[in-house]
Parts: structure tokens; C-alpha cells; sequence
């Protein structure tokens, strides 16, 4: 993908997740104090957000400010963090940071990311999360959702573990009011949906538009009769507003003449094995059936199945367009070679592809 198309695609997964988590909510409770946020932020590494709420229920009763934090013995702070792990590094780091915070900062958490870098125990991802929750400035937190996911959606090669490179990959790509927010609902995204071991990929709200999700390819006639049941059924759903009565009766026969004859060649566009487009050209270069599932439409799989054709097909490709498919060739090139016609009660526009 070109950088445009990756803004493009992580625009669109933007829409979507904003449509599947309404509210980008972080999932350590800090109560909007950026003391709290600061703490939890270094707590957090390698522990489960879950584990520090719970954990700092208790060190936030005991300690609710950042100087009484600052002033504390170092023995009592670790033995409440203790289920955080590596316990006596993070309650020096978050002891220190609070000290820095109270009798430096007047309680006040910095707004940059320079400053922010010299707390103790604070990288890229913390300060990063304390900008975009406390300031609602552009940042990307790259955590281990983050990193795992843009990987898969195609953003950089999937299996990327470097989080400043994955943080200045994403920071051009998405747009840097919606930076902040997104990184929250990876994090929830990442727990429901897009896991790192055993994702439900049937049952997620990105599958369209995952870069591994859909397949386009040629079929030949080894899938024949799939693609010809698959196309009747959904336009035989609509035989209504397409045809007249005759007119679905008429291209039931044609399907059923294609399946006896075997002379065209499909290409398909496939999710998790099943086709959800396909495009057919008979062996005189003339396309015979074209549709894309409802639910894939707006990604392009048109231009995606026609590129593949016409690389392999020399001279003109004709079709009759129906006039819900006209817009559809014309975008791809084809002008319209005559009037509308009507052969059996199906209207159709004869349009022609040049090379």
C-alpha cells in the first residue's frame, strides 16, 4: 500500500471502531488526575490494566497526593505494589516521579514530551498517554495492542516490536485529532476481538477491511459452480426491481448454460475461503456475471478483481451493463457503446474497454 492508501484504510478503521466503541475510555481509572495517570502509567508495564486499578485502590487511599507519595517510607509503597512485579524498581521510579511532580511541578503534570521524559521510569508510551489524555495533544501510545494490530491491518510489517518506530509510523497516518482516542479503543478492540493468540476474525468489526482478510484471485472453473450458485442467489434476491418475470426466468437459463458449457472464467475476491465477489468473462472477452457482496462494497474490490482480468486478457472486453452496473464500468473505464437495450425484459447498456 502507498502511505495515502494506508491513511485512507486506517481512516476507515477509525469510522469503524469509533461506530463499535462510542467512547475511547482508558482503561486505567485515574479519575482525570494526572498524579494518578502518572503512577498507573508506570505501573502498568508489564502488568495487566486490570491489576493496577485494583492495586492502586489501595495506594491511592493510602497515598491520595502526589506528596504524601513523594514522602513516603519506599518499604510501604512496595509491599502495595508488590502484585504489579518488578515492585522495588517501580515504587523507586513512582516515589521519585512524585517528588519531581510536587516540589518541582507545583502538582502539575508537564505538557511536554521532553520534560515528561526525565520522570523516572517514564518512556515514549507514558508520556505519551499523559499528552493525549491530560492535553488532548496528538500522541500515539505504542502498547503491545497497538504495535500487534496496525502490524496485521498492513500500517508496517506485521510482527513489529519496536514502539518508536511503530509510534512514528502511525503518528503520519492518523489523522492527529483522532490519535489519542484510537489507541484507547486498539486497547479495547485488542482484548474483545483482535487477541494475539486465537483472534475472532469471523467475528470482527475490521474483517472487511484487514489486509490479510481478503484474497483476489483467478478461479477458472475449478470453483464454477460456487460462483454461479453464489451469483444467483443474490441476485434472485433482488429479482424484483431487476427483472420482470421473464427476465429472471431468462438469466436463470444463462446461468445454467454456463454451468453445462464451462466457457468462462472466473475471478474472485475471497474472505476466509468464501466468495464474496466475482467477476466472469466468457472466452470472447465478454463479462458475464459481476457482483460484490453488499458488505464489502466501498474497498475497491471492483478495480481489485478488473486489474487482475484485463492483465490477462489482450483486445477490447465488452459487457451488458445493467443499469445499477453502469456507474460500476464506467468507473473502471468502459463507455457505453449504444443505447439502453431490452432482450427479454432485461435492460442493459452495451459498453466496451479499450486497452
Amino acid at each position: 500500500m502507498t502511505k495515502n492508501e494506508k491513511k485512507n484504510k486506517i481512516a476507515k478503521v477509525v469510522r469503524l471502531l469509533k461506530k463499535q466503541y462510542p467512547e475511547a475510555i482508558c482503561s486505567l481509572e485515574y479519575e482525570g488526575s494526572g498524579y494518578k495517570l502518572l503512577v498507573m502509567g508506570r505501573l502498568s508495564a508489564q502488568c495487566t490494566d486490570e491489576r493496577v486499578n485494583i492495586v492502586c485502590r489501595e495506594l491511592f487511599k493510602k497515598f491520595p497526593s502526589a506528596k504524601s507519595l513523594a514522602d513516603a517510607e519506599i518499604e510501604k509503597i512496595e509491599e502495595i505494589i508488590k502484585p504489579c512485579g518488578l515492585y522495588k524498581m517501580k515504587a523507586q521510579n513512582i516515589k521519585d516521579s512524585a517528588y519531581l511532580l510536587h516540589y518541582k511541578y507545583n502538582d502539575v503534570v508537564p505538557c511536554d514530551m521532553d520534560t515528561l521524559l526525565t520522570f523516572p521510569g517514564v518512556g515514549r508510551k507514558i508520556a505519551n498517554l499523559l499528552l493525549g489524555d491530560l492535553y488532548k495533544m496528538p500522541a500515539i501510545v505504542a502498547d503491545t495492542h497497538c504495535m500487534r494490530i496496525c502490524g496485521r491491518l498492513g500500517m508496517y510489517k506485521n510482527g513489529e516490536k519496536n514502539p518508536l518506530k511503530t509510534e512514528k509510523i502511525m503518528s503520519e497516518l492518523v489523522a492527529p485529532s483522532e490519535q489519542s482516542d484510537l489507541c484507547h479503543r486498539l486497547v479495547l478492540f485488542g482484548r474483545e476481538f483482535c487477541t494475539a493468540k486465537s483472534p475472532k476474525c469471523s467475528e470482527c468489526p475490521l474483517k472487511i477491511i484487514c489486509k490479510d482478510e481478503i484474497e483476489i484471485k483467478k478461479l477458472g472453473i475449478e470453483r464454477l459452480d460456487e460462483c454461479l450458485d453464489t451469483v444467483w442467489r443474490v441476485f434472485s434476491a433482488f429479482e424484483v426491481p431487476i427483472f420482470p418475470p421473464e427476465g429472471a426466468v431468462t438469466y436463470k437459463e444463462r446461468i445454467e448454460k454456463t454451468r453445462i458449457d464451462k466457457d468462462i472464467t472466473f475471478y474472485g475476491a475471497l474472505h476466509n475461503d468464501k466468495v464474496i465477489g466475482v467477476l466472469g468473462i466468457y472466452e470472447n472477452n465478454h463479462i458475464g456475471y459481476f457482483y460484490i457482496d453488499k458488505e464489502y462494497h466501498g474497498l475497491g474490490i471492483a478495480r481489485d478483481l478488473f486489474t487482475l482480468l484485463k492483465k490477462e486478457h489482450k483486445g477490447s472486453i465488452t459487457v451488458n451493463a445493467m443499469p445499477y452496473g453502469v456507474p460500476v464500468y464506467t468507473h473502471l473505464g468502459f463507455l457505453p457503446t449504444e443505447g439502453e437495450k431490452n432482450v427479454d425484459g432485461i435492460i442493459f447498456t452495451p459498453m466496451r474497454y479499450e486497452k
